[in-house]
Parts: C-alpha cells; structure tokens; sequence
C-alpha cells in the first residue's frame, strides 16, 4: 500500500513537471518568437567591441581576454579599473558586491567608459553625437594597411575603420558615437539628441514629393536636410548666415543671424586670428568658422585669409569670437598670364588647339563674338579665321567656370583652366596663354608642386613660397616675349599638371596675398623635394651673388651652420657618423645610393658628355698637355680611371670635381653638371628603404660622393638642388606642430610675412 502511494505520488510529480516544461516551453516560446531573448543578448556588451573600445585608453598593463561570441563581464570591468589605477566607486557602477561572471550591459560598460575617460583626463576621447550627411566609400584612406571610410558629419569629417563602418541607413539620422581626434572608434545607435549646426548658410526651402526640405551649405558643401513638421522658421528667400537644429525627425529651428552682422574690413590674418581696420582689439576665430562669398558664384570656404584684400566684409561676432563672414563685393587680384606648354612640355608652339567646356562660353575675336553651347568644341590652327587679324579670347559665360584644352595631355588628363585663355598665330604655330587671378593660378600650382595629402600647414607654406615665386616673376621680362609672366613647366613652377584639390584651394585661400619678404623686397623663395641634412646658399648652386636669407645651414631644429667642405667630414655625414637630429633623417630619399660597374659609369659618362659640354662649355673643361684646363668640345674620356670631388661648398654640395680617363680628363664645375655626366639612368637608385628608382637620367642630389674601393658606388643624399624650402622637411615640421610661419622661417633666414597686394598697391 506504502509502495502504491510512493508510485502515485511518483507519477503526479512527473506529470507536474511535465505540464512545467510545456508551460516554460510555449513561454520560452512567445518571449523568442517576440525577440526577447535577443535583445536581452543585444544589451550585452561584447568582449570584441569592448577590447576595440579599450585599446583606445592608452592602459598598458591591462590584459586582453576574448572568445569567440563572448560577453565583457564583472571580472574584466574590474581588471580594468585596477589597470587604469580607478577606484571602482569612480566607475559608474556598481561592481563590489556582482560575481565576477555577470556580464555587463551595454548601458554598464558606456557609463563605465565614460568615468575612465574623466578620471583619465582623456580629451581626445569622447562621446558626441553627430547628424551623418554621407558615408563616401568611393574616397576610403589607407593608413598603416587599414582601409578607412570618410564619414561627412555636423562636426566635419571623420574617419572610421571600414570593417566598423556606419551602416548606410545611418544617413540623414542622429547616431551617439564615440570618436579619438577625428577617427569613429564605435557607432552605439541612433540618439534622441538634438545636433545644432552652426554658421550654416541656409539657401532656401525645397519641396519635394510633399515632403520639404532645408538646403543648405554646411562645412563647405550643400545638403539638403528634411524639415520636421514643426519648423520654427522664418523667410528663407535670399539665404540667410544662420544655426540650424535637427534632430532625427528633421530640421526643428533655423535661427536667423542676419540681422546681428556687422560691417569692416578685416586687414591681417595669422593663425586663428584677425585684425579688423580701425580696431585694436583681434578677434579669435570660432572652431565652426565659415566664410561665404554670396556675390556672382556662391562659394562657401573655411579659410578666413580669404578676407584679406575686400574693402568691407560682413562679420557674425558673438561674445568677441569671430563665428562666419559673408563677402559681399568682388575681389580685388593682380591677373597673371602663364604660357601654356604642349603636352610633353617640349615647346610652347601648338600645331593645333582644340577647346571644350562644361558651361556655355565663348570666342572673342576683333569686334566679333562667337558663343558656344556647353560640350561643342572649338578647333585651332594657324590658318584659323579667329587668329588672323588679332588675338583670340576664350572664356566661360558662367563665373567660376572652366575651360578644358582637349588638345594638352597632363598628368590628371586633358587640363580645364579658370579665368581666360588668349590664342595668338606664330610661324611656329600657336600660342596659348592663360590669364587669371594670381590666388587661382595657385590653386593649380600646389597640387603640381606638392602632395595635397601633406600636412595643412606644410601645403599652406608652399602657398606662400609658390605666390612668392609668382610676384617676382611677375616683375621681370624673363617671357614678355611672348606677353606672358611665366610658363606651366619645371622652368617656372609646374602649374595645372593635377587637377585642383579641395585641401590645396584651403591653403592657398588662408594664406591669401601672403609671401615672405627680407626688408621691403620678396624674396626668391626657392623649394625642393628632399634635404640631406642640409640645405646650401644660392651662389654655390647657381652663382651670382648670395642671398642673406638663403644659407648653409643644418637640417635640425636648432637649425645651425653647416660647415661640411671637408672631404672627410662629409663622407662621415653621409655615413650617418657626423649630426644628430635631422628632420627628415626617416624619409626614403635621406639617404641613397647607386651603383656602377667601371664599363657602366664610362658610357655614362661618354654618353652625355658632348651635351654637357654644348650646354655649359665654360663648365666643363678639358686638360691639355701643359696641364692646364681649357675650352674643347670632345665626346669622350676614354675609359674612365677615376672620381676626385676637389671643391664642396659648406653644405656639402659638390662644386667641382675631376673625371680623369684613359684619354681626356676634365673640370666638372657645377652640381647639376655633376648629376648629369654621372647618369644613373641604366642602372638602379636605392633609396634607404629599400626601395629602388630606376631611368632617372640624372643623380637625385649633388650632395655625394664616389667609394671606388670596389666598383664604383656613389653614396648620396636628398632630392633636388637643396636651396630653400625643403618640401619634405616642411611636412615634417608641420607633423611636430610648426605653423607654415614657423617652416619659412626656419629656411628662410631673418624673413618676415607681408601682404602683396598691398606691396604691389591696388
């Protein structure tokens, strides 16, 4: 009886269970099918998004643990805050009394972050909202073999790793990010905040498909953002400088700042700060800074040195910072006229010009003017009707429009020029000159002369250096010839040869008019690639007479004398056993070397001798059997017997130097006679890297010299002619934090920055 009742109990106890199970099952169930479970492991925080978010702490004692689908949990938190040297009251959260293997929420480890950022006084690390404009995958960055995406934002651009990019349905939304300097270390979602956009330019107010939306210039480009249904705005008309609030059902408030603008003429800029005429007092530039040109073509800029040079400017100041301006009248600008070179740069006769354009423009010939539709294109000769009494003029009927010259071939393709283009016949054939402001002619030759992905200040003093070059030229005769100031080749500065880049246009733009004087005059501002340590004065390089601001000096940043026209010393220099310090002592053309075969370097040597010879006969002389040098056209040395280096300036740069060979033997004077009859062209240039250049008809630098103890092997340094501005060094400064005033006045000796347009008087 005991026994039946033991199994009844038994068998109620397993039916309760299992009805338990069922129970559990069809909840567990409904609380999956409603997603539940999932957003409960949602709100986890994962260990992968957890390490990624504290490798950006800087905390080197803390040992990452990670498994595959695992979540960061108590025990980790708390490895971290003793890591990072936190009590675990300053944390956020409570972690005393949790076990150790309770994961932590989403919520748990932001709020846990965030105090290790406070308590750490991490300034570059933060959480912000941003309103996303665009995700531009078409323009992703490489850095360290890491692919980032340009995320376009209200705070500017940033970049984010594209493995860990924003999802594109993230566009047009408010989303909580957390951000190092200006890379996205990690999207949380959209936010519930609202986004104030400041010193915007509101256009006007679209409607489409019933929606309406606000188009407006922000950082420098339009967007076109939804009006949420309770807008408080005003008339939108004519534009408006104004601050605009979104949030993520749109557009909630424009606030209308025209009505507090103020009227002056700003009369310097430097650094982040302006003078306005009349006033003592300068003004700081608000970090949201934006200058807006609303006269002719609307242009929207960053640059407040693109104020210099207007009579009156309207200016926003708000608590004695200044926050945008609006340009209101045109600008005033030297015009120059730049020779346009055939597309090898070979000549600057034309057998035939052929022009197109994106905007409808047109001939101007005599008293007849001839108009184009956008795309037609226009042909050239000698025989053209166009060219036979006069010059023919050539421009765009819409400001800011360009002129593409099909017939030319540059680097970034068949070249477009701003301003106008004057065709003129020649028995030779056609010449072809570009005339437009000087500031625009800049904006071609930056991206030419330097990478526009250098550092801003880098590329802002070649700006200076470029506008420098562009003033002298426009004072001397050197191409009145042929009714220009300068060419478009390496004989003046290489100008149009890359296409325009936004990052070029700033640099230029924020140094407008800026070009480094020495007393009352603007210097010869002379630049090259590469330093070897040193940089040399103008004489030894090309003679006349030596510049005060042009010197020997040593590529540190105490920026001392060189004093290496010692034969010993020098090769100690080049060996890396002489100075310490050197700027560019990291870049690929610091250091170089090639070498030569005894056969080689003779047909080097043999092969361009004649050339050199026709070219600079008083250069290159020849011995004559009373032992003295003399003029001589020969084309051979024989075989080649040896290299002497007899004369080096302080810098170290080669004067001259003696080619004895088995039948003639020569005086080389000069450095680039020197790179040229030493021709490395048939054989290999080995950077310090490793990396090799090869078909370079002459040596990268004259700061060289020759180990014949096995073959013939020069060992070198540099890249250029190593007067002036080194354009790598100045990068280099700029990645240390030097101004573009401070990098011209490290190679530029006792100069200082003026206005030329002031110089030259309006």
């Amino acid at each position: 009886m005991k026994r039946e009742k033991q199994a009844k109990k038994k068998k109620k106890g397993l039916w309760i269970f299992l009805f338990l199970l069922v129970i559990f099952g069809i909840t567990g169930g409904i609380l999956i099918k409603t997603g539940f479970y999932q957003k409960a492991v949602d709100n986890l925080m994962p260990n992968a998004e957890a390490n990624r978010l504290i490798s950006y702490l800087g905390i080197s004692d803390y040992e990452y643990t990670d498994r595959i689908g695992s979540c960061f949990t108590v025990k980790s938190a708390k490895k971290l805050l003793d890591s990072a040297k936190i009590p675990y009251d300053k944390a956020d959260i409570t972690l005393e009394h949790m076990p150790g293997f309770l994961a932590l929420t989403r919520k748990q480890f932001e709020r846990m972050y965030d105090s290790i950022i406070e308590e750490l006084q991490l300034d570059r690390l933060q959480s912000v909202s941003l309103y996303i404009y665009d995700i531009d995958s078409a323009n992703d960055k490489e850095i360290d073999g890491i692919i980032y995406e340009v995320v376009g934002t209200s705070s500017g651009d940033y970049y984010m790793e594209k493995d860990y990019g924003l999802d594109s349905g993230y566009i047009g939304k408010i989303v909580r990010v957390y951000v190092s300097n200006n890379e996205i270390i990690l999207c949380l979602g959209e936010s519930d905040e609202d986004v104030n956009i400041r010193n915007a330019y509101a256009s006007k107010i679209s409607e489409e498909d019933g929606k309406k939306y606000l188009l407006a210039y922000v950082n420098g480009g339009m967007q076109k953002l939804p009006m949420s249904g309770k807008t408080e705005v005003g008339e939108v008309q004519n534009g408006c400088l104004c601050d605009i609030t979104i949030s993520n059902k749109g557009v909630t408030q424009i606030a209308d700042h025209t009505g507090e603008l103020m009227t002056a003429k700003i009369t310097s800029y430097t650094e982040g700060v302006v003078t306005i005429d009349g006033s003592g007092d300068a003004l700081y530039l608000s970090e949201a800074f934006n200058v807006y040109k609303v006269n002719g073509a609307f242009k929207a800029m960053k640059s407040a040195g693109t104020l210099i040079g207007y009579d009156q400017v309207s200016l926003y100041v708000k608590d004695g910072i200044l926050e945008a301006a609006l340009i209101t009248e045109d600008i005033y600008a030297k015009n120059i006229r730049v020779l346009i070179s055939n597309s090898d740069y070979s000549d600057y006769y034309h057998n035939e010009v052929t022009v197109t354009s994106d905007t409808d423009f047109t001939v101007t010939f005599g008293e007849t003017v001839k108009e184009y539709a956008a795309g037609d294109k226009v042909a050239f000769r000698n025989g053209s009707e166009e060219l036979q009494n006069d010059n023919a003029k050539i421009a765009s009927k819409v400001e800011g429009g360009k002129i593409k010259v099909s017939s030319v071939k540059r680097q970034g393709g068949s070249p477009a020029y701003r301003g106008a283009l004057e065709l003129s016949k020649d028995d030779k054939g056609v010449l072809l000159i570009n005339e437009l402001p000087v500031e625009e002619y800049l904006y071609g030759v930056l991206p030419s002369e330097m990478p526009v992905s250098y550092e801003t200040e880098a590329l802002k003093a070649q700006a200076i250096c470029a506008r420098a070059y562009a003033y002298r030229q426009m004072e001397s005769n050197t191409y009145s010839q042929y009714g220009a100031h300068l060419d478009d080749s390496v004989s003046s500065q290489v100008y149009n040869n890359v296409e325009e880049d936004e990052r070029a246009i700033y640099a230029v733009d924020d140094t407008y008019g800026v070009v480094p004087c020495y007393g009352d005059q603007v210097i010869e501002a002379f630049f090259f690639s590469t330093s070897c340590g040193t940089t040399s004065n103008n004489s030894v390089v090309w003679g006349g007479n030596q510049e005060p601001y042009l010197l020997d000096t040593m590529e540190t940043e105490l920026n001392d004398m060189a004093n290496l026209n010692n034969e010993e010393s020098f090769r100690k220099f080049i060996d890396g056993e002489l100075g310490t310090g050197f700027i560019e002592a990291e870049e690929p053309f610091f250091r170089w070397s090639v070498g030569f075969t005894k056969e080689k370097l003779t047909e080097a040597i043999n092969t361009h001798l004649y050339e050199r010879i026709e070219a600079m006969p008083e250069n290159l002389l020849v011995m004559n059997a009373q032992g003295n040098y003399e003029k001589r056209a020969i084309n051979s040395i024989g075989e080649l017997v040896s290299i002497e280096v007899t004369k080096r300036g302080n810098s170290g740069i080669i004067e001259e130097m003696v080619i004895t060979g088995t039948a003639e033997t020569i005086l080389v004077t000069g450095q680039s006679n020197a790179r040229a009859l030493l021709s490395p062209e048939a054989v290999e240039i080995r950077k310090q890297d490793g990396s090799v250049v090869k078909g370079w008809k002459t040596l990268p630098s004259g700061y060289f010299y020759v180990d014949d103890s096995n073959g013939f092997v020069i060992r070198g340094g540099g890249f250029g002619h190593g007067v002036g501005m080194s354009q790598n060094g100045a990068n280099d400064m700029a990645k240390l934090g030097y101004t573009a005033s401070d990098i011209i006045g490290h190679y530029y000796t006792a100069v200082e920055l003026k206005d030329m347009y002031e110089m030259m008087g309006k």
